[in-house]
C-alpha cells in the first residue's frame, strides 16, 4: 500500500493490515466504520449493525446520484 504524507514528496510503502470489512466488534457491541473517519455504532448485535451499514450505503449512493452532473 502506497501512502504518502503531506510533508513527503514521493510516495512510501507503509505496512498496514487492510480489513475486509466494515464492521467490527468491541465488548459484545457492533460498530462500523465511516471512510472519512470515525465509527457509527454501538449496535446489539452484527445484523442490526449490518442493516444500518446497509442503509448507510444506499442513502450515500442515492445522494451521489442526485449531486451528479450530467450535460
Amino acid at each position: 500500500m502506497y501512502r504518502r504524507r503531506n510533508n513527503e514528496k514521493q510516495f512510501q510503502y507503509v505496512n498496514k493490515p487492510q480489513r475486509t470489512t466494515r464492521g467490527f466488534e468491541i465488548n459484545g457491541q457492533w460498530y462500523f466504520e465511516l471512510r472519512g473517519g470515525g465509527q457509527k455504532g454501538p449496535y446489539d448485535n452484527e445484523l442490526k449493525m449490518q442493516a444500518d451499514l446497509n442503509d448507510f450505503i444506499k442513502c450515500h449512493n442515492q445522494m451521489n446520484k442526485k449531486t451528479q452532473f450530467t450535460p
